[in-house]
């Protein structure tokens, strides 16, 4: 039984040598592909590496517990358990170190960090099959032990460095650095204010740090892009130059954030958060413009179009506390609402992209826990621009939260049981308040007065309701500019 282990382990022997070589060969030589479409099925497949790769982790440590009780404790721990444990988790081993790579030939990373990544997982392949080896090979226990803490110690290192790559570097977190980080963020804030701030530092990257750097940046750089440094941008990346001073045309970061949403190369993807009319705007003036990276913003004449843009990041006049006031509550109302997204999906949907505005839908609540969904959504009542609350009961909490909608454009309560108080309470202070369908309803005559508070609706849908002639005809007369739908206008 021993001489077979042993010449099955001299063929693998043989085998894994010549596999290392592939790789090590593959690493240094392979680049990411350019090409959009493997790049896009490439790090399809390589996405699954980070779901695979706690499992040689988790083998090894076991293999090393079970190498151990061995040692001390042969006739409990027989040697082909831990052979069996070890082989099992070079495989998994070997399938995860083909997802990483065929992640990073997608293109999705781009720096110095993800090779070392690499050559260290390498690094851990090798010295795990030389345990293999040695230990199916019969070594001796010196040979196995020494393996066995050669293996362990480069994949501590190893994981370190993908850890790095996924959370960041853990002493980034360190208070001291967050501290330091807080004060130097304030001292550029104040420099701003006192109008000394640099165009590109204080007014260009903010966009590109909200919308670009996530996939564009140190650890992740799609299409070799980084676009973290003014020098960055300018040496742009595989598919060309990202920013061309003077030269819109030519610059790729305006052009492709100008492509349809649903097309490959639109810059942001559609699923990323988009640059709002008044980022794109200033982007576009600051690449027409050719500005040098030290330009201050005090030596500049910038259009007074971006004012606004300008204002909401710097300045201290009453017009800059208010655009930044904006910009603060815009950023607070887009984070709540990526995590309604994240807890109960298609419930709230962004009325206008890139806008914190907001349509409400009943019907997609079905499975939702009514009550844990209101505590979401009561952030951002006041956005909710549409609410389309058809065939479902109108309760008093929800009546509640909906009065709280100041912007209300749109009420579609169709089919749906609501009494005349809750009518009275929904329409209140709603100046912005176009159209209401009431399709279905119990409304009658005793809610006309609550229509007619509103005298800015537009449109006001009544088929199907207990609203009499006489009714019909009081709203016509009350409400001129309004157009007035019911079953005697049919």
């Amino acid at each position: 039984m021993f001489k077979k282990r042993v010449k099955l382990v001299s063929r693998m022997a043989i085998f894994m040598t010549l596999l290392l070589v592939a790789l090590f060969v593959l690493i240094r030589f392979l680049d990411p592909f350019q090409d959009d479409y493997w790049s896009v099925i490439f790090d399809f497949i390589g996405s699954f590496h980070p779901v695979i790769l706690h499992l040689p982790i988790g083998l090894w440590f076991g293999v090393l517990a079970l190498f151990v009780l061995h040692l001390f404790q042969r006739e409990r721990v027989q040697e082909s358990l831990v052979f069996g444990s070890a082989l099992v988790t070079l495989v998994f081993a070997i399938f995860t170190f083909a997802a990483g790579f065929v992640l990073y030939l997608g293109g999705g990373y781009g720096s110095g960090s993800i090779a070392f990544h690499m050559y260290s997982s390498l690094a851990f392949l090798t010295a795990l099959i030389a345990f293999v080896i040695g230990f199916g090979g019969g070594f001796g226990s010196l040979y196995c032990t020494l393996t066995a803490i050669t293996t362990s110690a480069i994949l501590l290192i190893s994981g370190h460095a993908g850890g790095v790559i996924t959370h960041g570097e853990p002493l980034d977190r360190a208070p001291w650095r967050v501290f330091a980080a807080r004060q130097a963020k304030a001292e550029a804030l104040a420099l701003g204010k006192t109008g000394e701030g640099h165009v590109f530092a204080d007014l260009v990257m903010p966009i590109l740090n909200e919308k670009c750097i996530a996939c564009h940046g140190t650890e992740r750089a799609k299409g070799r892009l980084q676009m973290d440094s003014y020098i960055d941008l300018i040496k742009g990346g595989s598919k060309g130059l990202a920013y061309v001073p003077g030269d819109l045309s030519a610059s790729l970061m305006i052009t492709r954030m100008h492509l349809p949403l649903e097309h490959s190369e639109r810059m942001p993807p559609a699923e990323r958060p988009q640059l709002d009319a008044g980022e794109l705007a200033f982007l576009e003036w600051w690449v027409t413009a050719g500005l040098p990276e030290n330009q201050l913003v005090r030596d500049t004449m910038i259009p007074e179009e971006h004012a606004l843009y300008v204002n909401s990041l710097i300045g201290n006049s009453e017009e800059a506390m208010q655009a930044q006031a904006l910009k603060m509550r815009k950023n607070a109302l887009m984070a709540a609402y990526a995590e309604i997204q994240a807890q109960f999906p298609g419930v709230l949907v962004q009325s206008i992209q890139n806008d914190a505005v907001f349509e409400l839908s009943s019907s997609s609540m079905f499975g939702y826990n009514e009550e844990a969904v209101r505590e979401a959504l009561a952030p951002l009542a006041e956005s909710v621009v549409r609410i389309d609350w058809n065939r479902r009961p109108l309760d008093a909490s929800w009546i509640h939260l909906f009065a709280q909608s100041k912007s209300l454009q749109v009420l579609n309560l169709t089919d749906c049981d609501f009494s005349a108080d809750a009518l009275s309470v929904l329409l209140a202070k709603k100046n912005s308040l176009k159209k209401i369908n009431l399709t279905g309803t119990a409304f009658s005559d005793r809610h006309i007065d609550h229509l007619i508070e509103n005298s800015g609706i537009e449109t006001i849908v009544l088929t199907d309701t207990d609203l009499s002639k006489s009714g019909f005809s009081r709203l016509i007369s009350d409400l001129p500019g309004t157009q007035v739908i019911s079953n005697f206008s049919l």
